[in-house]
């Protein structure tokens, strides 16, 4: 009887686990397709992580299928231990097979910043990601380390890590994550500044197990056989370095930095975080601006490093491979405790490999909200020509006769993104000589053209969106779009107009992004946006300072312009 009421209760157990499975397997599809606003995103999503999905099972699959990731992971364990070479290829009856990297998100922690009532939704996130597919690791931060001695040092790192493994065991899942402690993972360079490291299967072998290695900053120096602690963000930076050296183990997707003064200040977004940096384009600029004053010689210096440490990084793992996949977040660790696929930026990074919020929207607006994590790529190479900014005569024929701007990929751009012939000829002829901005963005990925129009029925010129054009292959690339149209709003902050369709599907995009619009009597929409119209229209109105504007003018002038201008493609 007592034997049968045993297997009753394996039974149930196991019903309960299969139950618990299938709801997470069901929300994890619910929240792939609420999080990811377009089928492009889901459809990158799905293509780098659907063979990353376990269902939490302590036991390995039974198959003997060598396309799925546990197999490969038995066949890898097996030769580290058995001390094979990992990295040489998989075969099946003499077939090569693809590897299964794993998808792997690096954070670094600092424990001792961390509230004790966060950690239960930190924990939950690593279990979402978990879910997800990204295989996590955890370096430790133990920067505030004072000068005592190694032994009182060692003492503390110790009690930290083990308050933090008892956050994860106490945890009150069905399947708890399982985690594993490493030391001695680093060894200190003696010809070059940062840490090797010898022992990767510490890592790799628990990674491959579903854990989650715990990565302690203790560094071996082979000259004095003496031990000592690293700094965070130069362990951070040799982590990486020595994964790069994997082969196709595994891929760097995420790195987390977990910082209670948040992502990196922007002065515009009255100092909370960059929504987005590019750091092709923005690090040197963003580096001056941390240098303006506005920050404590601490917070300068934290995230001056955080900066300069992420551009190492992604910088490093772009030259290696050659793709700007991964990403970099610096956030707090009350945001990453934030249980939700939509707030949560981490979640939501993974599921869309966006922001969780448009970095073009303009920071004047007061529906824009203020964010307190940055997300950082490698990036785009950008390159803006301003007529402000020359001192010679510019215009489009110049431009194309220095070889400054290819003629034939902008045309072949604006034909592929617009779906549409231009009319080359007479297109250039007439925005030659008020050319006001042309911004491209990568070899002709994207491009910008902005000229100077007039109106009798206002005094002065105004900017004018003329073209707006992304290739059909990036349309739907996450930030893209963004990054042209905030280098759109940064070279005319001022004042700028544009049209579009009654019917273009992108209105609402644009109407977020403008102050104002009004429908023509016939086909166009008109969008206007900048500085001067940061305050409410009726105030212009009723003003008789003589800064005043005339807004009726000022509309009629934009209404004519958008009216006036012939179209560019052949029919």
């Amino acid at each position: 009887m007592a034997r049968l009421r045993g297997l009753n209760r394996n039974l149930v157990s196991n019903f309960k686990e299969h139950i618990t499975s299938t709801n997470e397997k069901r929300n994890l599809i619910l929240s792939i397709l609420k999080s990811t606003t377009t089928k492009r995103e889901a459809k990158n999503y799905i293509n780098k992580y659907q063979n990353q999905f376990n269902d939490g099972n302590s036991t390995k699959s039974s198959s003997t299928d060598l396309t799925t990731r546990d197999a490969q992971s038995d066949i890898v364990i097996n030769r580290y231990l058995n001390r094979h070479n990992p990295f040489i290829n998989i075969y099946d009856d003499e077939k090569k097979v693809q590897r299964i990297p794993l998808r792997l998100g690096i954070f670094k922690i600092r424990p001792s910043s961390i509230q004790r009532n966060l950690w239960k939704g930190i924990i939950e996130t690593f279990k979402r990601l978990k879910m997800l597919g990204l295989s996590c690791v955890v370096l430790l931060d133990f920067d505030e380390l004072s000068s005592n001695s190694f032994k009182h040092n060692e003492y503390y790192i110790m009690d930290q890590t083990n308050k933090m493994m008892n956050h994860f065991e106490k945890s009150s899942y069905t399947r708890p994550l399982d985690t594993t402690v490493s030391r001695l993972l680093f060894t200190k360079n003696q010809e070059s500044t940062g840490y090797s490291i010898d022992q990767m299967e510490q890592v790799l072998i628990p990674l491959y197990q579903d854990k989650i290695p715990i990565i302690q900053p203790l560094v071996f120096d082979p000259v004095t056989g003496e031990q000592s602690f690293a700094k965070s963000n130069e362990m951070l930076k040799s982590f990486c370095r020595g994964l790069l050296s994997t082969n196709d183990l595994l891929t760097i997707e995420k790195v987390v930095i977990l910082d209670t003064k948040g992502g990196i200040p922007s002065i515009e977004r009255n100092k909370s975080s960059h929504v987005f940096i590019n750091l092709s384009q923005e690090y040197s600029d963003i580096q001056t601006e941390l240098k303006n004053g506005f920050l404590s010689t601490k917070e300068l210096t934290s995230h001056s490093t955080n900066i300069e440490c992420m551009h190492e990084i992604l910088t490093s793992i772009f030259e290696k491979v050659r793709s700007d996949d991964a990403t970099g977040l610096i956030t707090t660790p009350e945001i990453m405790s934030i249980n939700s696929d939509e707030l949560n930026p981490i979640i939501y990074n993974v599921l869309t490999d966006r922001p969780i919020i448009s970095f073009s929207l303009p920071s004047s607006h007061s529906t824009t909200p203020e964010v307190s994590t940055s997300i950082i790529k490698k990036g785009i190479d950008v390159k803006v020509y301003n007529s402000d900014d020359s001192d010679e005569n510019f215009t489009l024929n110049s431009l194309f006769e220095k070889g400054i701007i290819d003629k034939d990929k902008l045309v072949n751009l604006l034909n592929d993104s617009f779906k549409k012939n231009l009319d080359a000829l007479n297109y250039f002829n007439r925005i030659n000589k008020n050319l006001a901005t042309i911004i491209i963005v990568g070899d002709y990925d994207g491009a910008a053209i902005i000229t100077w129009e007039e109106s009798d029925l206002m005094s002065g010129k105004v900017a004018y969106l003329d073209k707006f054009a992304i290739a059909s292959a990036n349309q739907g690339l996450p930030g893209l779009a963004d990054i042209i149209f905030k280098l759109i709003l940064q070279s005319h902050p001022d004042e700028i107009i544009w049209r579009s369709r009654r019917n273009n599907p992108v209105n609402k995009w644009y109407f977020q992004r403008s102050c104002g619009s009004l429908c023509t009597s016939s086909q166009w929409k008109l969008f206007f946006t900048g500085s001067i119209f940061n305050k409410r229209i009726s105030k212009f109105n009723c003003s008789k300072s003589s800064t005043s504007i005339d807004i009726g003018k000022k509309l009629d002038g934009y209404m004519d312009i958008i009216e006036s201008i012939p179209p560019s493609f052949s029919k």
